[in-house]
């Protein structure tokens, strides 16, 4: 598969995976959610890691690099995102962690010494004016109690722990790459950073809920089992791990931008959802989104 396609298909499975987990994450709390939707993931991972065979392929020299890819990149990107989006909505969300792929493109560069062609330093710039575009004119239209508009507290915080997550991400995108670049196995590797990270998760759950003041009195319902089985899935064990799959077979700028087209991939599936279309501006932003990825692949 063409590292482009892994890294456009890991944007499409992240905004399927937030829609998902929009309510869920809303009536739980962000850190709540998170760590629980973690042990789905670890589960899913190992079994896969182990069938495939793919331990033996991580040295033990590797577990001081994925153990700050998993702590910065899950830990504290996926923790960001989620008591992000319980605050302001999926769609605010994504546009802020989209901020992650100029920071892991620049990071390729001056970490791994990659370069953009000229050619694709212009469809680099296009995608990611497109999916700020996008969502400065998105579909804020809807109602405004409704679970994928709502603002729950400061707008200003919300954006805050958007920032934290997309650096977290970022970082963690850039901790994994020379385990991969060595031959490591995609699978094994993702494995071994939702584990690390989900240890971490779990060992400081209480000062993490009372830092960010999270209710943990609401119930688990029996519908939220699927919610966290199946946005684990989508998100981590097919989106994170394609995205990997595009680091390790192409340049870390490349991948990431393309990976950070989901709020222009989120319009659409908004629409659908809310029967509410977007505005001609973020059609707009969509269209040099489609130009710069098109340049980009």
């Amino acid at each position: 598969m063409p590292y482009q396609l892994a890294a456009l298909l890991a944007a499409t499975a992240w905004a399927c995976s937030s829609l998902i987990a929009a309510e869920p994450v809303r009536r739980l709390g962000g850190p709540r959610w998170c760590r629980i939707r973690m042990l789905w993931v670890c589960a899913m991972l190992t079994a896969w890691a182990t069938l495939k065979g793919g331990w033996a392929s991580i040295d033990t020299g590797d577990l001081r690099l994925l153990a700050l890819s998993g702590m910065v990149g899950i830990f504290v990107g996926d923790a960001g995102l989620f008591i992000a989006m319980s605050r302001i909505g999926p769609r605010r969300t994504s546009v802020l962690f989209t901020t992650n792929t100029p920071m892991a493109a620049l990071g390729g560069v001056f970490l791994f010494h990659e370069s953009f062609t000229a050619w694709s330093l212009i469809g680099a710039t296009l995608t990611v004016l497109g999916v700020m575009l996008a969502i400065n004119f998105g579909s804020g239209r809807g109602v405004p109690s409704d679970v994928y508009e709502r603002i729950d507290g400061r707008l200003r915080v919300g954006v805050a722990w958007a920032t934290v997550g997309a650096v977290g991400q970022a970082a963690g995108v850039l901790a994994a790459k020379p385990i991969l670049d060595a031959g490591a196995d995609t699978i094994a590797v993702a494995a071994a950073r939702a584990l690390l990270a989900t240890a971490a998760m779990w060992a400081v759950y209480r000062p993490t809920d009372r830092l960010v003041r999270s209710d943990t009195s609401a119930p688990i319902r029996r519908t939220d089992h699927w919610r966290f089985a199946a946005s684990g899935l989508v998100a981590m064990v097919v989106g994170m791990t394609l995205l990997l799959y595009a680091l390790a077979n192409g340049d870390t700028g490349v991948a990431t931008i393309l990976s950070g087209t989901t709020p222009v991939l989120l319009l659409p599936i908004l629409w659908a959802r809310t029967r509410q279309p977007p505005s001609p501006g973020a059609w707009f932003g969509a269209g040099l989104t489609v130009v710069g990825t098109a340049l980009l692949v």
